[in-house]
């Protein structure tokens, strides 16, 4: 029987003499065969020999009480979880030194373990980056500073000159920098930076920039580019070769071409062509195409990328706005000369234009006078409207605004206007009052004062009956009528006249002929005052009788009577036209017939005067 030499040695001999985990695991393997009686051969089972069992026991009793405490170590999570700590990071340190698997395999549980801590509490990720805040912002202050310095050179090509003069005051008015507007005015767009950044990693593989670009740390750029292009494809839910394409930043512009391996971004100022997407597309596969081998292995050393920068140089395009051919400074007389003509009639223009409001101002503040439309023809005004007889002629107010007859055509349609000062002047002109008579504007009325002929004050009262609804109204309850007071005398002095007569007898008693000529003289009278006031008067001579004898008779008798005095009136010079004769017969006594004297006073004939057409 061969027996295995004890292993006297400590563990860290042990690991010595075992040059990889094969060997140590065959070594306990062995142990445990000649310890466990379970696993041991059955010709070695414990019993078999005594001799050989105290054998075992002299040699292997402090590798049995080794295994033991393994074996406790192994059965308690508590004891393994420490002693897997103690030697955890020398394993991982040792692994991450021989070769890149174990990051491999730890990054994806780190990024969701990262994401997980950062959703649930956001704060410990900025406590995490604050510190790093002031040094980027004092990195990033200074390199602005070395770009403006680097575009000083631009910027004094131009500030000597009248072109420079002009920029220098529209930075000042912009707000903005001398340096900015001169890049504005010279140039269309110029590609100042290109990354190329691996995809995977993020990790920046070559950087080139124009010769007077204002250039920070290349590192941190490609950095903070891979951070915002996961940054978009996490937060919108985008994987493969989707990203960030264009992003916007003041004056310049960020174009990023994306690769299967990596990507290419362009810091670009102004406004590119469309066409540099092709070239910048173009030069990432051309790349990717002659580098893919160390791409796909790159581990952040670029000694296999020295011909890179020279293919992305290409990329460093510009384009700079066409210098302007200067012109001659006689040809700005023409394009002057023109400008103060086309100002001078502008000025005329507008000048005409007021005077012709002020025309159709003073128009419409006329009464009687609407202006219903104005338009230019023919380089005339043509005005539309209507227009009261009585208002003011409309070309008489073209002196005071300015303007001529042969520059307004007017056209005005007739009407009435209802304006009280146009009726005033409506009813002077109609009525033609005579001098005793004077008509005003009391409150919108018109009234009349003074006194005026009988006739002519008819007519007024005629005119109102015919004004349409709506006119000035004219008071004439003021005015006297003195014709119409003598009317009134001399009607009352005939109607106070009775002619008498005797009983039965159709012809006047013989006391009543100084009645006669008295009636005879007061109609003449009347005549003469109905002629005066323009009126045609009518006297109704009506015969009465007494009750004596029937009616019929009586009737006859009373026309008889006053046929009978119509005609010793005309016989007395007074016009039979004048007089109309009536039969009332005993209808219209006096008074009561109760004695002769009353009979004798009803025989008579009256007279009743009016006023006919």
């Amino acid at each position: 029987m061969s027996v295995p030499p004890s292993p006297r040695g400590s563990a860290s001999d042990v690991d010595e003499q075992a040059p990889n985990g094969d060997r140590l695991a065959n070594l306990l393997l062995g142990i445990a065969r000649y310890v466990d009686p379970a696993a041991a051969p059955a010709n070695l089972a414990p019993g078999s020999d005594p001799s050989l069992d105290a054998l075992r026991h002299i040699l292997l009793d402090r590798e049995l009480q080794v295994l033991a405490r393994v074996r406790q170590t192994l059965d308690d999570p508590e004891r393994l979880a420490k002693a897997v700590g103690e030697v955890l990071p020398l394993a991982v340190l040792r692994s991450a030194g021989r070769d890149g698997r174990l990051g491999e395999a730890l990054a994806p549980t780190v990024e969701r373990a990262t994401q997980s801590s950062i959703r649930k509490d956001p704060r410990t990720f900025i406590n995490i980056l604050s510190p790093l805040m002031g040094p980027t912002i004092r990195k990033s202050i200074a390199e602005a500073l070395d770009g403006t310095l680097q575009s000083l050179n631009q910027a004094l090509k131009h500030s000597l000159s009248w072109r420079g003069l002009v920029w220098r005051i529209e930075a000042r008015r912009a707000g903005t920098t001398f340096a900015d507007v001169v890049l504005r005015h010279t140039l269309v767009y110029r590609v100042e930076h290109l990354f190329l950044i691996h995809k995977e990693s993020g990790l920046l593989i070559r950087h080139v920039a124009a010769d007077d670009a204002a250039s920070g740390d290349p590192q941190l750029v490609s950095g903070m580019l891979a951070a915002i292009q996961d940054f978009v494809r996490d937060s919108f839910g985008r994987s493969g070769d989707t990203g960030l394409d264009t992003l916007r930043l003041g004056d310049q512009v960020l174009w990023c071409e994306q690769g299967d391996v990596a990507f290419l971004a362009a810091v670009i100022r102004g406004t590119p062509p469309e066409t540099l997407h092709g070239t910048l597309r173009d030069t990432l596969l051309s790349i990717q195409d002659e580098w893919r081998d160390a791409l796909v292995s790159y581990d952040g050393d670029d000694a296999a990328f020295a011909g890179v920068d020279d293919r992305l140089r290409t990329c460093l395009q510009a384009q700079a706005k066409p210098r302007e051919q200067r012109l001659s400074p006689f040809l700005w007389f023409l394009p002057l000369l023109l400008l103060v003509l086309a100002g001078h009639w502008l000025y005329e223009r507008r000048n005409d234009q007021r005077r012709f409001d002020r025309y159709v101002e003073r128009l419409q503040a006329e009464p009687g006078i609407v202006v219903t439309g104005v338009a230019k023809r023919a380089g005339v005004w043509r005005v539309t409207g209507m227009r009261d007889p009585l208002s003011v002629e409309p070309t008489t107010l073209l002196a005071a605004a300015g303007l001529t007859p042969a520059e307004v055509d007017g056209h005005w349609q007739p009407y009435l206007a209802l304006d009280p000062a146009l009726a005033l002047r409506r009813f002077q002109t109609s009525l033609v009052p005579p001098p005793t008579v004077s008509l005003a504007l009391d409150d919108g009325e018109i009234r009349a004062f003074g006194s005026a002929p009988h006739h002519w004050i008819e007519r007024a009262r005629g005119l109102v009956r015919t004004l349409p609804p709506g006119s000035p109204a004219l008071d004439l309850s003021r005015l006297e009528d003195p014709e119409m007071a003598e009317y009134e005398r001399v009607r009352r002095a005939v109607q106070s006249h009775v002619v008498r007569f005797d009983h039965n007898v159709p012809k006047p008693a013989g006391d009543q002929e100084t009645e006669m000529d008295t009636l005879a003289e007061d109609l003449r009278e009347l005549e003469r005052v109905a002629h005066q006031m323009r009126v045609t008067a009518r006297v109704t001579v009506t015969g009465h009788a007494d009750s004596t004898g029937k009616d019929t008779p009586n009737l006859a008798l009373s026309l008889g009577r006053a046929e009978v005095v119509r005609s010793m009136l005309k016989a007395r010079g007074v016009d039979p036209d004048l007089l109309a004769v009536r039969g009332a017969g005993p209808l219209e006594p006096l008074k009561p017939e109760a004695t002769d004297e009353d009979r004798s006073i009803n025989r008579r004939v009256s007279f009743t005067v009016g006023i006919g057409d």
